[in-house]
């Protein structure tokens, strides 16, 4: 008796070599016969859970995604209130961080330069410090800002009718960070 390895396994080990070698390789510079030889299955069974390479950098970048997503939702899980929202925010720059590389392969193949400078937070970080008073660190401010229209302006792009929400969203940030403290 033949025995053979449920689809979702299977699948998962063909995400698992493909993820590898695109961890070690960058997109353009693996192949399908990469993948199956690094899974060690034939190639009819690549074709059995994926249609072309587009599709299975399309399935590992939904399984990053979920994996990130669900990483933080446990974090924030382990504590109520704004405090959840905390650690939600802390367990996404610790999953981000931890997979980098991966990341920047499957979302920023060939154009990522991480050495290169950001002119937006550098400018706004130079309009934070103008305030009066300035935020206690306009650089980070700068970061968290810009990051902040960057997803909505991305979120806005996917789902043009939520466009005045999230610029209203983003006001009421900026207000709310940038609010003279009372002390």
């Amino acid at each position: 008796m033949t025995r053979t390895k449920p689809p979702a396994q299977r699948r998962g080990e063909l995400l698992d070599a493909a993820e590898q070698l695109l961890v070690n390789k960058g997109v353009d510079a693996f192949t399908i016969d990469d993948v199956t030889v690094n899974a060690g299955v034939a190639k009819g069974t690549f074709y059995l859970h994926f249609s072309n390479k587009a599709d299975l950098l399309n399935a590992l970048r939904d399984r990053y995604v979920r994996r990130f997503a669900d990483t933080q939702l446990a974090a924030a899980r382990r504590v109520a209130g704004v405090a959840g929202i905390e650690e939600w925010m802390r367990a996404g720059v610790g999953e981000y961080l931890r997979e980098i590389r991966l990341h920047d392969v499957l979302f920023h193949p060939a154009t990522y330069d991480r050495e290169a400078s950001n002119p937006p937070v550098e400018t706004l970080t130079q309009l934070l410090a103008e305030l009066q008073p300035p935020p206690a660190d306009p650089l980070a401010t700068a970061v968290i800002l810009y990051s902040a229209m960057h997803g909505a302006t991305d979120h806005i792009a996917h789902k043009p009718g939520d466009e005045k929400r999230m610029l209203d969203a983003l006001s009421q940030l900026c207000r709310g960070l940038l609010a003279p403290r009372k002390s």
